[in-house]
């Protein structure tokens, strides 16, 4: 019975650990990231917690790693994007923020920050490469100075916030704005 145990333990894998655990951060705060409770909600033991971390402190720092990858280097580190022209990078990162909800967990990243150094000091460098990024697109669509910022502050705010904001539009008028927002952005 140990054994079927252990090898159903296993069966979960260090994503789906990392993904509970986000999810939980998101609903209810990074103090209620707790083995105990993680694996219940993953329906396992929380012995098999312990094939994937050390401890609760080593799930922390796989959660903010997960984290800073899996949103962002999603679409900084990608080659594919990186062969793209200035104009359809752009676009592409629109749909791609949109489809795969990167912000989602934004807002309790930031909430975290506030209370611990070190995750405050990986959210920063993840705005920084979000920020350099997308600053290097409109560099390279002939923007420069303050308007280069300002188009990278605007374009990651209103991306990082949209569907907190505007949670009522639907599919067609996404759609209509964000050919608006684009139109926009590099003109």
């Amino acid at each position: 019975m140990k054994r079927r145990e252990t090898n159903k333990n296993k069966g979960v894998s260090k994503r789906q650990w990392l993904t509970k655990a986000l999810e939980t951060l998101e609903a209810d705060g990074f103090e209620a990231v707790k083995i105990d409770r993680i694996a219940k909600q993953l329906g396992i033991s929380r012995s098999g917690f312990y094939y994937h971390f050390k401890d609760r402190q080593d799930l922390l720092q796989h959660l903010l790693d997960y984290w800073a990858n899996e949103y962002t280097a999603v679409i900084t580190d990608n080659l594919d994007m990186k062969k793209l022209d200035a104009e359809k990078r752009l676009f592409t990162t629109m749909k791609i923020v949109r489809e795969k909800k990167l912000p989602k967990y934004d807002l309790a990243m930031n909430g975290w920050a506030k209370v611990d150094p070190l995750v405050d000091k990986v959210v920063k460098k993840v705005i920084k490469i979000r920020l350099d990024f997308t600053r290097a697109i409109f560099e390279e669509l002939g923007f420069d100075g303050d308007e280069l910022e300002m188009r990278a502050r605007v374009f990651l705010c209103y991306h990082a916030w949209e569907e907190v904001m505007f949670t009522d539009d639907n599919d067609n008028e996404y759609v209509n704005m964000q050919k608006l927002r684009y139109k926009m952005f590099i003109k």
